[in-house]
């Protein structure tokens, strides 16, 4: 970009439209970098150990912070300036978008790891919000960011239960040995259901609202697509409730601890409260994102480059 334009700044790109074998040229490089970092299927092995090795405040960076770069990334660098690149290739995107989903929801389904079970999931709902910010629709633009938002609130809190809480408690990430912890921590089985509930996108929260957005702009788009990419509900629901009914349920409490293992701590409770109260009040009431979000994302799409 800089040996054509000689800039590199921002608002001169903008004003400038790359020919299409360019913009083919730049749109492939900058979307291998964004597939890593998103990930995408066959780029996303560094993160399943980055999050089950990482300690917990690691952990929450990754899921809440780190991983929306990529999404910042594409409505920074690529929509804006790379239009006709996008648009072509918008098929092989949702392709790869719909891979994604299903690979990671069924290795998902068959993990006994808490930490990478959430890092899974992560994997899944990222491929979501990217064909959501790929369908070059206001809708879809607008649910991409929503459930990126919604991600980073449901995904730091699981990790919280995970990692902050049992993990912290016990020295086990095994599913295998949680069972029946309702018996014993009612708070934590409370936080972590409704936490759960968000990961799966249910109605009234911010990831129903997010998922929903952006499913609608795959369906706009290619309605075929767009339907296999809605098994993400169904199998995000199943392996969410699957982890949550083993660890709260499954059976009388587990041997396995020597000694009965407390319930939250205030500071862990207000921590999680935090993100339950965001995740839930933004979903009742998510005006004031999509609100925020409108004219940007309404600009973005009509952007003179775009008219093509």
């Amino acid at each position: 970009m800089s040996s054509i334009i000689g800039t590199t700044d921002f608002d001169a790109l903008y004003k400038t439209n790359f020919n299409y074998y360019t913009q083919l040229f730049l749109f492939f490089g900058i979307a291998i970098a964004f597939a890593v970092k998103t990930p995408i299927i066959f780029l996303n092995t560094w993160l399943l150990k980055a999050h089950v090795e990482s300690p917990l405040s690691g952990s929450i960076i990754l899921a809440g912070v780190v991983l929306k770069l990529s999404l910042y990334g594409i409505l920074r660098l690529i929509l804006p300036l790379l239009p006709k690149a996008y648009i072509s290739c918008n098929y092989f995107i949702y392709l790869i978008g719909v891979v994604t989903i299903i690979y990671a929801s069924i290795s998902t389904l068959r993990t006994i790891d808490v930490k990478e079970l959430i890092a899974y999931s992560s994997v899944s709902h990222a491929a979501v919000y990217v064909m959501g910010v790929f369908s070059n629709t206001v809708q879809g633009i607008e649910g991409g960011i929503t459930l990126g938002l919604a991600h980073g609130f449901v995904s730091s809190g699981l990790f919280i239960c995970a990692g902050g809480v049992l993990y912290d408690r016990s020295s086990t990430r095994l599913i295998t040995y949680y069972r029946g912890i309702a018996q014993l921590m009612p708070l934590f089985s409370t936080i972590l259901f409704i936490l759960c509930l968000g990961n799966c996108g249910v109605p009234l929260t911010l990831n129903f609202v997010g998922e929903f957005l952006s499913l609608y702009g795959g369906f706009v788009k290619s309605p075929l697509l767009g339907a296999l990419a809605s098994s993400s509900i169904i199998l995000s629901a199943a392996y969410t409730i699957y982890m949550f009914n083993r660890i709260a349920f499954a059976g009388s409490y587990s041997k396995f601890f020597v000694v009965n293992i407390s319930d939250l701590n205030k500071r862990e409770f207000y921590i999680l409260l935090i993100l339950v109260l965001f995740t839930v009040g933004l979903g009742v009431y998510p005006t004031p994102v999509l609100d925020g979000l409108h004219y940007s994302v309404t600009t973005l799409i009509h952007h003179p480059p775009l008219n093509i």
